[in-house]
């Protein structure tokens, strides 16, 4: 069973950051998608109850974040650059991580590849697990 998990995480690191958190699985499920959608304007899955939702369009680099949808609005390049990163984590058998530059609802992207489970998320404090864009950071 594949493990996808998409949240905003509030001072991450030194800033706020829209963290996608994947196993090797998973991975292989979302680059999948952004690939269909690469090819035909857009690609949905879902997964532990969520949606993904992938739309390439123009200019956009944006993230729409709810319980239980995720809409990724890339634009081509973007959209490539992340495929890049996620065939390069498919081809690593070791954790890591990757930056992308986007628009909202924060500046920066994390794509990780087994660097956190989902027992991981399970435990963080409810200000952490339930944080939204907009909201003061921790």
């Amino acid at each position: 069973m594949s493990f996808i998990h998409v949240q905003f995480a509030p001072g991450f690191g030194y800033e706020d950051v829209v963290l996608l958190a994947m196993d090797t699985p998973g991975v292989k499920v979302v680059l999948k998608a952004l690939k269909d959608a690469l090819q035909g304007g857009q690609a949905r899955f879902e997964c532990d109850g969520v949606v993904q939702e992938f739309r390439i369009q123009a200019g956009a680099a944006d993230i729409e974040l709810s319980d239980d949808l995720v809409v990724w609005q890339l634009d081509c390049a973007r959209a490539v650059e992340v495929e890049e990163y996620l065939a390069s984590f498919r081809e690593s058998d070791r954790p890591g991580h990757q930056y992308v530059d986007i628009h909202s609802p924060t500046e920066t992207l994390v794509l990780s590849h087994d660097e956190y489970t989902r027992q991981y998320f399970e435990q963080l404090p409810g200000e952490l697990r339930y944080a939204k864009p907009g909201e003061s950071s921790v």
